[in-house]
């Protein structure tokens, strides 16, 4: 059981931003993209508590552009770190990439390396978006290529994608996702309006609920929320992982930078 618990609590980040999502009827990977809201600088971090025992934090930063094959790109980092004293039961240190296409606002590469207690992994896709097709490595070496939807995201992309559209109380938006050697559609509804505390201040926002369209991971194994603040920014305020038996995990913001979007000289409006 307590490995259980710390396996949950290393996936909590990773999990809530897999399962937003929302619509954008993408046909041309060309498309400009309006994007307001989030660019280099900007840096969010969470306090990772289960019941009122703290387990670690997770930091997700945009630290520069780079370079993905001849295209600019915000470089995306999410790392997650158990405390000291949760070390010395199940140790984590999870970094995930995500280098956003900073014109249209999908995925160019994806990395992770996952460090969780005896279990390590490390993959890389690389988005042929063009081509519609992804690469698959698997501790650097290639795997695979497979299929992909038009100007699909990743795991950690299809959040900051999201916090770029509009939406309101009772909408539910789908998109496709490509999750490193599998493509599918998800959905997320947007349940109510809820006022919330976090240590990073009060904040009024919109509850987001996701639903996998096909089997998945999480597909029956309870739910998911994720709290984002009601303003142009949609801040993820808090993530709230609800386990069958033990009750729920948050990653709860703790402090936040904004960023400044890339000037790009003309834009499509987001659908």
């Amino acid at each position: 059981m307590t490995n259980i618990k710390f396996r949950i609590f290393a996936q909590i980040s990773l999990t809530a931003i897999l399962l937003l999502s929302a619509s954008a009827n993408c046909q041309d990977v060309d498309r400009v993209w309006q994007n307001g809201v989030f660019g280099v600088g900007e840096r969010f971090k969470f306090s990772i508590d289960y019941a009122f025992i703290n387990a670690g934090h997770t930091v997700m930063e945009i630290s520069e552009i780079v370079c993905v094959s001849g295209h600019d790109c915000y470089r995306l980092v999410s790392k997650v770190s158990s405390n000291k004293t949760f070390d010395l039961i199940y140790k984590v240190r999870d970094h995930v990439e995500s280098n956003i296409d900073a014109q249209g606002i999908f995925t160019r590469r994806y990395y992770k390396e996952l460090n969780e207690g005896r279990y390590h992994d490390r993959k890389e896709v690389l988005f042929e978006q063009e081509r519609r097709l992804a690469h698959i490595l698997d501790k650097g070496v290639y795997k695979k290529t497979v299929h992909i939807k038009p100007c699909s995201q990743d795991i950690l992309s299809s959040l900051f994608y999201l916090r770029t559209l509009e939406f309101a109380v009772g909408d539910t938006i789908s998109i496709p996702l490509h999750d490193e050697a599998k493509s599918y559609p998800l959905k997320v509804k947007v349940n109510r309006a809820e006022h919330i505390k976090v240590p990073a201040g009060e904040f009024d926002c919109l509850v987001v609920e996701p639903f996998l369209e096909t089997e998945g991971m999480f597909k029956s194994e309870g739910k998911i929320e994720v709290w984002l603040t009601d303003d142009e920014y949609k801040i993820p305020a808090l993530m709230r992982t609800y386990i069958k038996i033990i009750g729920h995990i948050d990653a709860r913001l703790v402090e936040y930078r904004l960023g400044e979007p890339l000037k790009l000289t003309e834009k499509t409006g987001n659908h």
